[in-house]
């Protein structure tokens, strides 16, 4: 402490200035934070100073901008972990929707579709069965994309150096990676042993660039634009435990993995199979969907948690996925319907729109149409996506 004379010549202490706290760059004031730890919700502010948050609480401190957030939710961005938007990224820096509702990261590359690796002369094909299954048009896909890659590391690389409002995170997809490597045979083939090393070493390769992960599929709804099977539902069980334990070898990664979507035994089939790529790998295994109804299946989404913990507790890590609301499927004259693969519908809809439309109001064509429909394989309450998954007694 300092000292001063006043002027009857007494010596006083001066008192210390108190320091005042910096001003931040921006404070969100008022909000109501829900902040992830599962603590309840709070009326707060946060204070962001240098990008980071640097206060939480009643903040009186100035700032350079201030956002009041009464009547509003702030909490921190959400993660995405199933998206497919390996091309979309590639013209759309916004991220959109995903940015509108406060997903800050997504996760592409689910359920083995992705855009590499992919050589030249697949690039259609690969475009073809994301608009079969996900139902993003080709012309985009092939108009919007610049395909600068062929392997996945390279594809990291494009997805680097994109302008992006969000973050983005890839799986290795399966399906992308069989075609890549074993070409048409991909299609029809078990692997050979030297398919193995070659999609293993690729395995490898996008770990080690920043794959998050390695994603495949076995559901039925997953088809390529003939109907078939896509490439990832061709592999055999062990060829996902020779992919996977690549990851386990390097102790990263995801195993994340489209389910098997039919009912009763063999949907448990299935999942006493996954449950051994858990334990055996120890790598996290994501699926999804956790379903509020699975076929004929009583209490589904219960059953699957209590799968979920049977997993943990012999010794894997298994996450389940699910949706915030149901999941809607939007279909019209220029998307993927149902019931394509069937013969009378295959010829109609393979005319030009407009063509199409005068047909479908034609009585007779209706009438044809329906008794089509009505040779369908028996369906039951099965989840059912569009594609030829749901006409094709064969599949």
């Amino acid at each position: 402490m300092s000292a001063n004379q006043n002027a009857s010549g007494v010596t006083q202490p001066i008192p210390s200035l108190r320091r005042q706290p910096m001003g931040h760059d921006l404070l969100i004031k008022n909000g109501t934070v829900i902040d992830g730890s599962g603590a309840p919700r709070y009326q707060g502010d946060i204070g962001i100073q240098g990008g980071r948050i640097a206060e939480i609480g009643r903040i009186r401190t100035a700032a350079d901008q201030v956002i009041d957030a009464d009547g509003r939710i702030v909490a921190p961005g959400f993660i995405d972990g199933h998206t497919h938007m390996d091309a979309q990224v590639a013209w759309d820096p916004l991220g959109s929707c995903s940015c509108w509702h406060g997903v800050t990261s997504v996760v592409m590359g689910n359920c083995g579709f992705a855009l590499a690796p992919c050589r030249p002369d697949q690039r259609e094909w690969i475009a073809r069965c994301l608009e079969a299954v996900e139902d993003i048009p080709t012309e985009a896909m092939m108009a919007g994309v610049n395909w600068t890659w062929e392997t996945f590391p390279e594809y990291l690389d494009t997805v680097a150096k994109l302008p992006k409002a969000i973050n983005y995170a890839a799986f290795l997809g399966h399906s992308a990676l069989r075609m890549y490597t074993m070409g048409e045979r991909a299609l029809n083939e078990t692997a050979s042993d030297d398919d193995l090393r070659r999609m293993g070493k690729s395995v490898s390769e996008a770990l080690q660039a920043g794959a998050v992960g390695f994603s495949t599929s076995r559901a039925t709804t997953h088809v390529t634009p003939d109907g078939s099977p896509i490439a990832s539902r061709i592999a055999d069980w062990s060829e996902i435990d020779y992919l996977v334990d690549v990851m386990a070898q390097q102790n990263r990664g995801i195993f994340q993995i489209g389910p098997d979507m039919s009912s009763g035994e063999a949907h448990q089939t299935f999942l006493q199979r996954l449950q051994k790529v858990a334990v055996d790998s120890g790598r996290p295994v994501m699926f999804g969907t956790l379903s509020t109804r699975q076929g004929i299946d009583p209490y589904p989404w219960q059953a699957q948690m209590e799968f979920l913990d049977e997993t943990v507790a012999r010794g894997g890590r298994m996450y389940g996925q699910t949706t915030t609301r149901p999941i809607i499927a939007l279909f019209s004259i220029k998307s993927y319907l149902p019931f394509d693969n069937l013969p009378t519908w295959r010829a109609l809809r393979s005319l030009p729109v407009e063509e199409q439309r005068k047909r479908f109001a034609d009585p007779v064509v209706r009438a044809a149409l329906v008794a089509d429909e009505a040779a369908m394989k028996p369906r039951d309450d099965t989840f059912q996506g569009g594609g030829a998954a749901t006409t094709d007694p064969k599949k």
